[in-house]
C-alpha cells in the first residue's frame, strides 16, 4: 500500500480501456442473490472489476492480477496477501499461485531474506519501489503475511503446492528464521534494534528499506508498529502448521513456542494498562498513537485480522471504536471491515458498508483491493463460509437478518463447487454442485439442543463464535447431493 495524492486517481480514466485490452475476461462461475437488490448489485459490480484485473498469462509475469495502485501494471506484497481469498473464490486459483511462487522465488540473502515488494507484468521489480538489492522499498510485515495467506490458501484450495513446492519451503524457512533474526524482529530484540539497521547504503529508498509497519504515515519516523508484531505471531502459527503437514510435528511446537512468546511481548509492551487500550504505533520519540493515526488510518484491526486477541472485551472496544471511526478511514483500509462487522452482530452495518465501498460515490472504489474483498467479505462473512482442506470440511454460519435470505451458488472450493442458501438463521441448504464427497458442518446461530437435517431431529454440538453461542452438526455431502439443516422441522 503506498498513499498517493488524489490527482493520481483522476488518471485512472484514461487508462481503464487499455487495461481491459490488456487482461483477460476469466468468467467466473460464482454468483449471489439475496433479499437485498442492492448487496446483489454491490456483489455484481465486484466480480466484475475484480475480474477486470486478471491477466491472462500472455505478459512476461504470467497468470496474475492487479493487487496495488490500479495504474501500476502490478501486485505488491500486501494487497496480494489481502485480495488472496476473494480472488480464490473467484476461481483464480492459477493467478494466487503464480504470484505467491514469484515471491517465493525472489527471497534472497542479497536483499537481506526480502523479497521484491512490488512486482510488474514484464517480471521485474516495479520500478517506482526498486533501484537496486541494497535500495527498495519494503514494509517488513510482508514475509509474514505471505506465510500466513499461503496457508490460508492452503486451507481454501487443498492445493499442496503451498505446503510441498520447494520454493515455498524456502521462502517460510527464511522468512522465520533467518528473515526474523537478520533484522532483529523477535520480541527480545524489536524494541532496542536500529531502525536503519539494513539500509544504509539505500540512497533512494533510505529507511524506507525495512518499514517496521504498513502505516506509511503518522506523526514522525516510525519506530515500531503493532501489525509487525500480530503478523509474526501469525506467520509462527501458520509455519506450524504447515510443518504438521508435512510431518514435522516436532519441528513444528518448536514455532507454537516462538508464536506464544511473541504473544506475551503484544499483550505486554502494546496493551496500556493504564488506558485499557492498544497501543498502536511507537515512534522515535518512544511516544505512541493508540486507535488512530494521523486523520484516516488506523491500523489495530489487524489483531483481528491475524487472530491475535480473544479477550472478548478487547475485541468489542475495537470494533466499538471502528464503527465510531470507519467513515473516515482510507479505502485500503476499510477493505478489512465488513467482515470484522459481520462476524462481531453487526451485519447491517456491514452489508451498508459494503454498498458504499461499491457505490460512484466512492472516489476510490476502483482499488483493487476493494473488489477483491469484497467477494471475500460476503462468502466469509455474511454466509460465514470456512473451508479445512486438510478435514475435507466446509463450515457455514449463516449472519443474514432475520426475515432475510441470501444464497451464493458455484463456490469454488477444494476442487469441488458448493452453494449455500441461508434463510436468515433458521434454516441453510447445502449442495455439492460439482466433486468429490465432503463433510459439512452446519453451523446455526443460538442455542439449539437439536438441530433437523432435512427434517430428521438430531443430537448436535454446541460452540462459540465471537461470543456467541450456536449449534453444530457434520455430515457427508455427496457429489449432486442437497443437505438441508434447519432449528425446526
Amino acid at each position: 500500500m503506498r498513499i498517493f495524492p488524489s490527482a493520481v486517481w483522476r488518471t485512472f480514466g484514461l487508462l481503464a480501456l487499455f487495461l481491459l485490452c490488456m487482461y483477460t475476461r476469466v468468467q467466473a462461475q460464482v454468483t449471489f442473490e439475496s433479499s437485498n437488490a442492492r448487496l446483489d448489485s454491490a456483489f455484481v459490480w465486484a466480480k466484475k472489476k475484480a475480474l477486470s484485473f486478471a491477466h491472462d498469462g500472455s505478459d512476461p509475469v504470467g497468470y496474475g492480477y492487479e493487487a496495488a495502485l490500479p495504474q501500476r501494471e502490478a501486485f505488491c506484497m500486501r494487497d496480494v496477501s489481502h485480495q488472496a481469498i476473494g480472488a480464490a473464490m473467484l476461481g483464480l486459483n492459477q493467478h494466487n499461485l503464480n504470484m505467491f511462487q514469484k515471491f517465493a522465488e525472489h527471497i534472497s540473502a542479497e536483499k537481506d531474506y526480502c523479497s521484491y515488494w512490488e512486482i510488474n507484468r514484464h517480471n521485474q521489480p516495479a520500478p517506482v519501489d526498486y533501484e537496486n538489492d541494497k535500495d527498495f522499498w519494503y514494509n517488513l510485515p510482508a514475509n509474514f503475511d505471505v506465510v500466513y495467506n499461503a496457508w490460508r490458501l492452503y486451507r481454501w484450495t487443498g492445493d499442496k503446492s503451498y505446503l510441498q513446492h520447494p520454493a515455498f519451503q524456502k521462502f517460510y524457512a527464511l522468512s522465520m528464521n533467518n528473515y526474523v533474526d537478520h533484522w532483529q524482529l523477535g520480541y527480545n530484540e524489536v524494541g532496542k534494534r536500529n531502525r536503519e539497521l539494513h539500509s544504509r547504503n539505500a540512497k533512494r529508498f533510505g529507511a524506507n528499506r525495512g518499514i517496521p509497519t504498513y502505516n506509511e504515515g503518522g506523526r514522525g519516523e516510525t519506530k515500531l508498529g503493532i501489525d509487525l508484531t500480530a503478523s509474526l505471531i501469525a506467520a509462527y502459527r501458520a509455519y506450524a502448521e504447515i510443518l504438521k503437514m508435512n510431518g514435522e510435528s516436532g519441528k513444528a511446537t518448536v514455532y507454537v513456542t516462538k508464536a506464544k512468546r511473541e504473544q506475551q511481548f503484544l499483550n505486554d509492551f502494546w496493551w496500556d494498562n493504564q488506558k485499557q487500550e492498544y497501543r498502536s504505533v511507537q515512534y522515535a520519540d518512544q511516544s505512541f498513537d493508540y486507535f488512530m493515526v494521523g486523520n484516516d488510518q488506523a491500523f489495530l484491526h489487524y489483531l483481528l485480522y491475524f487472530d491475535v486477541i480473544d479477550n472478548p472485551t478487547q475485541v468489542s472496544k475495537l470494533i466499538e471504536q471502528y464503527r465510531q471511526n470507519y467513515p473516515q478511514l482510507i479505502v485500503e483500509l476499510k477493505s478489512y471491515l465488513p467482515i470484522l462487522f459481520y462476524e462481531n452482530g453487526y451485519s447491517q452495518m456491514a452489508t451498508q458498508m459494503i454498498v458504499d465501498l461499491c457505490a460512484p460515490k466512492n472516489a476510490r472504489r476502483d482499488y483493487p483491493e476493494n473488489s477483491f474483498t469484497i467477494i471475500e467479505h460476503v462468502t466469509r462473512g455474511l454466509m460465514g463460509v470456512d473451508a479445512d482442506a486438510a478435514a475435507n470440511t466446509v463450515t457455514t454460519l449463516s449472519r443474514v437478518e432475520p426475515g432475510n435470505w441470501a444464497e451464493l451458488k458455484m463456490l469454488p472450493v477444494f476442487s469441488n463447487t458448493i452453494s449455500i442458501k441461508h434463510m436468515g438463521t433458521q434454516t441453510t441448504t447445502f449442495t455439492n454442485q460439482s466433486g468429490a464427497a465432503l463433510t459439512w458442518r452446519a453451523c446455526m446461530p443460538g442455542n439449539h439442543p437439536y438441530l433437523f437435517v432435512n427434517g430428521v431431529k438430531r443430537k448436535c454440538d454446541q460452540g462459540i463464535d465471537h461470543g456467541r453461542p450456536y449449534a453444530s452438526i457434520a455430515m457427508a455431502v455427496n457429489s449432486g447431493e442437497v443437505m438441508r439443516v434447519s432449528i425446526k422441522p
